[in-house]
């Protein structure tokens, strides 16, 4: 009895100490690296924020409190390092080795199983050199067809939503826009979420943003065993069947429809339509020279939904809240349009039309570089890595910075100055400006990405003047509303004056708002 008690006080004991031992080691290799001193048990996990909110501001925190460059910190005994440095991001971006992604992405697993985002090793390479051409300059076209499309029916949305001078949160409208786009260009099948905001297929969508984000922040839910056992989890399942269901049954009917020279299609409104979709594309490729499997096919179109849709909405909303409070950028666009799309500003833009907004192709560089849609990339040591003469010991994670590169002013003059102009005066060197990462695992879709951006902005500004929720928030010198990365005198005093309507930054895989992006749109007269 007394050998059984004396074991269950020591084994712990024993345990901690052992961790203890190991975490010295290890950061031991990593001395070069500064950060906060972490405590046993814990590391910095006391320090860093209770919510992604509270995360980012820290992590902005840090990165100048160690001289604007990377730094170190531990989740109990779990080294991670924020990197920064261009030359070492350079490296680690494009190595072919150093590509697994970190463990947060494996919250993506039972919905999007091992697609191009998160798979590695000799898959990835296949798949990423299979899906290259889906992004070709004929198969964008026919996706801009469906962004011109859903962008008008857009503009229909917003003239109720805001009419009256209501104020509006723009990030929750564009949500709506983002998934009938990518919907209908993935699998060639309208989902009308615009319209059916209550509808099963985008509650299970907007439900399972929600439980990853929500997983991702609460360490023991991450665990599939533990969360297994929540109050969550059978809601949860709901709505992964929903979202599999969903997916399978388009690519049957697809298949079905391709088998029968289209003659189920005719007769069936709900099969994908007869413009090019990624589906199609998918379905003519070739792994090995085999076709693929119904589940490859699942796994890539998931995929290329979820980082279709979360993506392009934050780099819609930001960019759209930036014109609220930059008139003078947003004056400067309208004129553009006008100077391209002549006397009928109502119609749909061409591609040809797109590649001559130059203006437009400086401010949504400039709102990448301060809302980067995506802010962080997660990469996992696998076995030790000298990064640059930096040796990175096996278990460690990366956490690349993107967001970061946008707010160092060794990089960007006056970073806190919303400037579209000075990417036409001065270009960031490689590796200083990645707001699609960069090397062998940079964004595939980045061409779509910015269409659908240069498409929804451009009909925005055409029918809309956008205004901040209130006036007094329009910015006078061109100073940004972000207090990240200000010296921590300004920054209290800069926070202490902030408005409700100013957005609360948070990150888990994309940049959003948590208060909303909140504006007022007056309908421009022709």
């Amino acid at each position: 009895m007394w050998l059984a008690v004396l074991a269950l006080l020591v084994l712990p004991l024993i345990t901690l100490v052992y961790f203890e031992r190991k975490a010295s080691q290890r950061r031991q290799l990593l001395k070069e690296f500064n950060g906060p001193t972490p405590v046993p048990i814990l590391g910095n996990a006391n320090r860093i924020g209770k919510n992604p909110a509270e995360i980012l501001s820290t992590f902005f925190d840090w990165w100048y409190d160690y001289g604007k460059d990377n730094f170190l910190f531990w989740i109990g005994y779990s080294s991670h390092i924020v990197m920064t440095n261009p030359k070492q991001l350079e490296y680690i971006l494009n190595s072919q080795q150093l590509i697994q992604k970190s463990t947060i992405y494996d919250l993506l697993h039972p919905w999007l199983g091992h697609g191009l985002l998160t798979s590695f090793g000799s898959k990835w390479h296949k798949h990423r050199k299979m899906i290259t051409p889906s992004f070709h300059f004929n198969i964008l076209q026919d996706f801009h067809e469906v962004m011109n499309e859903n962008s008008a029916k857009f503009m229909t949305q917003l003239k109720k939503a805001s009419a009256g001078d209501t104020i509006i949160d723009f990030q929750e409208h564009a949500n709506y826009l983002t998934l009938d786009v990518i919907c209908d260009t993935a699998m060639g099948v309208p989902i009308n979420a615009m319209e059916q905001r209550d509808s099963s297929i985008v509650q299970a969508f907007r439900d399972m943003c929600y439980n990853i984000n929500m997983r991702a922040f609460h360490p023991f839910k991450r665990s599939n065993r533990v969360f297994s056992l929540t109050p969550e989890f059978s809601a949860y399942q709901k709505t992964l069947k929903t979202l599999q269901d969903f997916t399978y049954d388009i690519i049957e009917k697809r298949v079905y429809a391709l088998q029968n020279g289209g003659s189920k299609e005719d007769h069936d409104p709900s099969l994908p339509r007869k413009k090019m979709a990624f589906l199609d594309t998918l379905l003519s490729s070739t792994i090995d020279g085999r076709p693929l499997t119904r589940q490859e096919i699942y796994e890539e179109v998931s995929t290329f939904m979820f980082e279709g849709h979360d993506t392009t909405t934050s780099g819609v909303s930001f960019s759209v809240y930036l014109l609220s409070r930059h008139p003078d950028v947003q004056r400067k666009l309208y004129r553009e349009q006008c100077e391209v799309m002549g006397h009928d500003m109502n119609r749909s833009v061409s591609f040809q039309e797109i590649a001559k907004m130059k203006y437009l192709d400086l401010f949504i560089k400039e709102a990448q570089r301060v809302y980067p849609s995506v802010p962080f990339i997660g990469r996992y040591c696998d076995k030790d890595y000298d990064i640059n003469g930096s040796i990175v010991p096996k278990g460690t994670t990366l956490n690349l910075a993107l967001i970061l590169l946008g707010y160092n002013d060794r990089i960007f003059k006056d970073p806190h100055h919303f400037r579209p102009e000075r990417f036409e005066e001065e270009k960031p060197a490689p590796f200083e400006y990645l707001p699609f990462s960069a090397g062998p695992r940079n964004c595939i879709g980045q061409k779509f990405a910015l269409l659908e951006l240069k498409t929804v902005i451009s009909k925005v500004v055409r029918s809309f003047e956008v205004l901040p929720a209130v006036d007094e928030l329009v910015s006078t010198d061109g100073r940004l509303n972000t207090y990240l990365g200000l010296a921590p005198d300004e920054k209290l005093k800069r926070e202490a004056g902030r408005h409700k309507y100013d957005p609360i930054l948070s990150a888990v895989l994309t940049l959003k708002s948590d208060n909303g992006l909140h504006l007022r749109l007056r309908e421009r007269r022709s």
